[in-house]
C-alpha cells in the first residue's frame, strides 16, 4: 500500500510539473509573440516613414480583451496626404489565460489579485509617454482592416505603444507586462501567482529587452 501511494505522488507530482511548464510556456510563447509584434511596428515606421502603434485591445468583448494584438500604420496618399490607419496584419491572440496586465489606473477594472497576493507584488504595465505626449488610450473603428479607417485618441478600446516615422518609441522606458491568470464569472482576470508573470522594457530607439525572472523585475521595476 505504500509503494502505491508512493507511485502515485510521484506520478502527481510530475503532472503537476508538467502543467506548470505548459503554463510557463504559454506566457513566454505570449511574450515571445509580443516583442515580434514591436520589432515589426518599428521594421514598418522605418520602412513606410510613417506613424505605426502596437494596439492591445481593452473593449467588452470579454475573450480578446487584454489578449488581441494588432499592428496598425498610419496610411498615406500623394504628397503624403492622410488616408487613415491600416492593419499591418491580421494580428494574433494570446493563448489562453495570458494576458497583457493594465497600467495602475486601469487595473482594478480588468483583474484583480488572488486570494493570498498583494496587488504590489503585481508588475502593472506602463507607457512613459510623459514628455512624448503619446496618447496610451485610443480608438480605430475596425480591426484588421485593410482600408483605411479613422482613429480616434484619448479615449477607446485599445492601448497603444507608437513609433514615430523614424523607428523610435514614442513610450521610451516602459514596461509591458504579461501574466497567467483565470477569468471568473465577471469577466474580471484573477492573478494567483505573480511570479509567472513575464515582461519587457521599450527603449527610445525602439529595440525590447525582456526581463529575465521576477527577480530582475522586482529589482529594476521596485526602483
Amino acid at each position: 500500500m505504500l509503494v502505491v501511494i508512493a507511485i502515485i505522488s510521484v506520478l502527481s507530482m510530475g503532472i503537476s510539473m508538467l502543467n506548470m511548464k505548459d503554463s510557463s510556456q504559454a506566457a513566454y510563447s505570449a511574450q515571445q509573440s509580443l516583442i515580434t509584434a514591436f520589432y515589426e511596428a518599428r521594421v514598418a515606421a522605418l520602412q513606410k516613414q510613417t506613424d505605426v502603434r502596437v494596439i492591445i485591445y481593452r473593449g467588452p468583448d470579454r475573450p480578446r480583451r487584454l489578449r488581441q494584438v494588432g499592428v496598425i500604420y498610419r496610411s498615406k496618399g500623394r504628397e503624403d496626404m492622410e488616408l487613415g490607419w491600416v492593419a499591418l496584419n491580421d494580428g494574433f491572440i494570446m493563448p489562453q489565460n495570458v494576458f497583457f496586465v493594465p497600467p495602475e489606473a486601469d487595473f482594478d477594472k480588468f483583474v484583480k489579485a488572488g486570494k493570498d497576493v498583494e496587488s504590489g507584488e503585481i508588475f502593472k504595465s506602463t507607457f512613459n509617454n510623459g514628455y512624448t505626449g503619446a496618447y496610451e488610450v485610443v480608438n480605430i473603428g475596425t480591426f484588421p482592416s485593410r482600408q483605411p479607417e479613422s482613429l480616434t485618441e484619448g479615449s477607446g478600446d485599445w492601448y497603444s505603444y507608437k513609433f514615430s516615422g523614424d523607428g523610435l518609441s514614442l513610450n521610451p522606458g516602459a514596461h509591458v507586462m504579461l501574466a497567467m491568470g483565470r477569468m471568473d464569472a465577471d469577466g474580471t482576470y484573477i492573478i494567483d501567482n505573480p511570479y509567472s508573470q513575464v515582461g519587457f522594457v521599450i527603449r527610445l530607439l525602439g529595440h525590447t529587452i525582456p526581463f529575465s525572472g521576477y527577480d530582475e523585475m522586482e529589482e529594476t521595476i521596485s526602483k
